[in-house]
């Protein structure tokens, strides 16, 4: 049985008929599904296409089953499936931490996700900031990649929101890269956006890339 089958299975199992978990726990019963297509740039101005899908599913109100299809951070194609539980974090501080344990296939390889992310809500404006950190481990190669994304985001009285992120990592072997994305989710009914967005190369990536993609949470 394939990972894929796996995956398709466990969304069965868990309600859902067809078709970064983060700080904060989705939730006992609730989906998130996000669909996105990318254009990454190059050089001589030509766009090479790249698709991905995220979903998360909230198994109890601490526990996140999440799956992850579609580019990684060497840019092969990836199927990761990983569980997220919060850790408890000093209230005084006013954060939100979890930390989840994937594992997959990466270009045919296995692969070990082990993550951690840390975020804060703001009240006014109405807003979040988050730390997402993960990384890839190949055991068989005896190799390993990571990332982190640090993201601010804002949600206006139209429900739109706004965030600005920055994604760094390195690929065992490659130069540390880093890039910064602004993007757009418009709010076009409750629970449902389109997300649009654009990144500019700052350190060892290619130029540029181009986002259109759909959220939704129910």
């Amino acid at each position: 049985m394939t990972l894929r089958f796996i995956f398709a299975g466990i969304l069965w199992l868990a309600g859902l008929h067809g078709a970064e978990a983060g700080a904060w726990p989705r939730g006992k019963g609730n989906h998130f599904a996000f669909a996105a297509l990318r254009g990454i740039g190059s050089e001589d101005g030509s766009l090479t296409p790249s698709f991905s899908y995220y979903h998360e599913y909230g198994l109890t109100d601490r526990l996140t089953l999440s799956a992850d299809l579609g580019g990684a951070i060497s840019g092969f194609e990836k199927t990761v499936i990983a569980l997220s539980m919060p850790v408890p974090l000093p209230e005084f501080l006013g954060l939100k931490a979890s930390m989840d344990l994937g594992y997959g296939e990466i270009d045919g390889q296995q692969v070990m996700r082990p993550g951690l992310s840390i975020g804060r809500g703001f009240a006014r404006p109405e807003g979040w900031a988050s730390v997402d950190m993960a990384a890839e481990i190949f055991p068989e190669l005896l190799l390993g990649d990571w990332k982190v994304d640090m993201t601010l985001g804002m949600t206006a009285r139209s429900g739109h929101k706004y965030y600005l992120q920055v994604q760094s990592g390195q690929q065992m072997g490659d130069p540390f890269f880093s890039r910064v994305e602004a993007s757009v989710a418009w709010r076009l009914r409750d629970g449902l956006y389109l997300d649009v967005g654009a990144a500019a190369g700052l350190v060892s990536t290619d130029p540029y890339r181009v986002k259109l993609g759909v959220w939704r949470e129910f």
